[in-house]
């Protein structure tokens, strides 16, 4: 008998020991395998296509074969005007930079007018695949952006990053395994981003500083965030008037894979979106589905309050080999780095200031995958499992007009109370109009 209930004992042991890693790993790989070529199977033609790059003149078209290509160091057009850079389309001009030895990005595009870049692949740049600085009239269109390892800080930053520039139509393309982003738009103007997919970053629409942006039609899945806005301080510009509209969010569930350190870091996997002392913005007509925390609003106060003491992880030699020497208009995303910056910056607004949230379509995320974080888990231990629409910090903006909730449905608040160490975290509960709730300063309809 003691024999017999030995073995049970044993199976007991073994079945929950499988029931917590069912638990708490289930679903948690949720990138796909995709074998690629060998290296040596991608073609030399490198001195062939610097040529191309450097001798263009304005008003050509750059015409970029059919084939698997490798690179050492980045492709640059630089003072050029009306100027297409056109590939054979996706996965049929692929351009690899696994073996780059010089340089931060895969094709660099700098000072110029009128620039478009379509049809073709980009893969494996120690920094960013396609970075796009001055340009005033810029499209991206079908061109696909990854990295072809598995998801880790070891990766390039940002897939698709234009900077500084006016007048960018992102359209149609396809943006993967970025270790910040897969399109990444910075401190510029008069943005649509549309028609996009964005899978297995750690966040997959980044917008920061920007003004005049429409953000529509775009899949976003599988990453550890689906669409982000920032504003932070020390930039060129701040952010204003940003609509996202019309998107797909759903299942951003991947774990978080940047650098230590960087903003990105901070990142909830399972946010469908996140607003971090967001300007003016939209949000409106989105499908918000399976993702544990859906929208979370921070303003810089909280953000300033978790990290200003906390003991920075020294910059490695893959993260410096990203960042360009003498470059000060160009952000450096180091939490340190903001940190400094916000204590010069006496123009900036620290609040989340007229974010609309109303006419969504929602569902949320297994529990399990809330777990997944620390940060996931206390939420979810603090609200007692329940879910909640909006994950908020719980800092109103002192001038009031925080945010307006206009839902066809009961829509729920968790109050996350950061700057009291999180002790006194609640839910309220805002219904088809906007309002005064506990803990926000709601405007009024």
């Amino acid at each position: 008998m003691m024999k017999i209930l030995k073995y049970i004992g044993f199976a007991l042991a073994i079945f929950l020991i499988a029931g917590l890693i069912w638990w708490f790993v289930a679903d948690y790989q949720v990138y796909e395998d995709r074998p690629q070529k060998s290296l040596a199977e991608y073609v030399d033609l490198e001195s062939d296509f610097q040529k191309l790059f450097q001798l263009a003149k304005d008003g050509e078209t750059i015409e970029l074969p059919a084939g698997h290509f490798k690179f050492t160091k980045a492709l640059i057009l630089d003072g050029k005007n009306n100027i297409t850079i056109k590939g054979a389309g996706l996965d049929k001009t692929v351009l690899s930079f696994r073996g780059q030895t010089e340089g931060a990005e895969g094709i660099r595009v700098a000072n110029g007018h009128n620039i478009t870049l379509e049809g073709f692949t980009i893969q494996d740049a120690i920094g960013d695949n396609v970075k796009a600085i001055y340009i005033d009239t810029l499209t991206f269109r079908h061109i696909k952006t990854e990295w072809t390892d598995v998801p880790n800080e070891s990766l390039g930053a940002y897939g698709i990053y234009p900077v500084i520039c006016k007048n960018v139509l992102i359209e149609n393309c396809e943006a993967m395994r970025g270790s910040d982003s897969g399109l990444y738009i910075g401190q510029s103007e008069n943005i649509v981003i549309r028609n996009n997919i964005a899978h297995e970053n750690v966040c997959g629409i980044n917008v920061e500083n920007s003004a005049n942006v429409d953000i529509y039609g775009n899949e976003c899945y599988n990453n550890t965030s689906g669409i982000t806005t920032l504003d932070i301080p020390g930039l060129t510009r701040y952010m204003d008037n940003v609509r996202i509209h019309d998107n797909k969010i759903y299942n951003n569930v991947l774990y978080n894979f940047a650098p230590a350190g960087n903003v990105a870091a901070s990142t909830v996997p399972g946010t469908g979106i996140t607003v971090w002392a967001g300007k003016n913005i939209d949000i409106y007509d989105n499908q918000i589905t399976g993702n544990p925390f859906p929208v979370a609003m921070f303003s810089f106060i909280a953000s300033y309050h978790m990290t200003k003491d906390k003991e920075f992880v020294p910059i490695a030699e893959t993260e410096l080999a990203r960042m360009e020497v003498g470059s000060d208009e160009e952000a450096s995303l180091r939490e340190d780095h903001i940190n400094e910056a916000y204590a010069k910056d006496k123009e900036y607004n620290p609040y989340n200031v007229d974010i609309s949230i109303r006419n969504n379509e929602w569902s949320f995320g297994s529990l399990r995958k809330k777990l997944q974080s620390k940060d996931g888990a206390l939420f979810t231990a603090a609200t007692m499992g329940k879910n909640a629409h909006l994950w908020y910090d719980g800092v109103p903006n002192p001038d009031g007009n925080t945010i307006c909730v206009n839902s066809d449905s009961d829509f729920l608040i968790a109050n996350l109370d950061i700057l009291n160490d999180s002790k006194n975290i609640e839910l309220t509960k805002s219904t088809n109009q906007c309002k005064q709730a506990e803990g926000l300063s709601l405007s009024t309809n």
